[in-house]
């Protein structure tokens, strides 16, 4: 593996939700002065339609050559006026899904503790859930989190602490795409 050189000035904007990310997609490559740049968004339940609202979004910036569906690797565009744009739909770029789907491919493999949350949740008869079926990744997650040795990590801490393997076959991809985006 050959180091990358990193750029000397390096900017990170969190965007409340999905839809700040997509305003931000339509304005800043032509605003910023960027060199490039990378957006992030869940796929949520329809991959097709976070595609279709990104590339909408991107062709709204100025770019004209998109593919018609996200690269199983993150998708990265090019335009001879426009900084590359990486686009990395959460998990994988072609499940549904959100960040901690993403994360829960972290989980290390055999782990014993993680069907007995599954099988907790499962068991909430739904009269007495309070989360909706669409947060039911997020309730896994911080279920698990919660029955750890130091129980209740945040998400970030959770990966320092390795809980999480940073190591898993589904962190290379993301880390390829943005490498290849921000540094390469």
């Amino acid at each position: 593996m050959r180091a990358a050189r990193l750029p000397e000035t390096f900017v990170v904007q969190v965007a409340g939700n999905d839809r700040e990310v997509l305003k931000l997609l339509r304005s800043e490559p032509k605003a910023s002065g960027l060199e490039r740049f990378a957006a992030i968004l869940d796929a949520d339940t329809d991959l097709e339609k976070r595609w279709a609202e990104a590339r909408g979004a991107l062709r709204a910036a100025g770019y004209r050559d998109l593919p018609e569906q996200p690269a199983p690797g993150g998708t990265i565009v090019h335009d001879a006026d426009l900084p590359p744009a990486g686009i990395w739909l959460m998990p994988d770029n072609r499940l549904p899904g959100i960040l901690e789907d993403f994360l829960a491919f972290l989980i290390p493999s055999g782990d014993a503790l993680l069907p007995l949350v599954d099988a907790f949740l499962d068991g909430i008869p739904l009269p007495a859930r309070r989360f909706a079926a669409k947060d039911r990744s997020k309730a896994r997650i911080h279920a698990w989190l919660a029955a750890q040795e130091q129980p209740g990590k945040p998400l970030g801490l959770a990966m320092r602490a390795r809980y999480l393997d940073a190591e898993a076959a589904a962190v290379a991809p993301f880390l390829s795409w943005l490498r290849a985006t921000l540094v390469d």
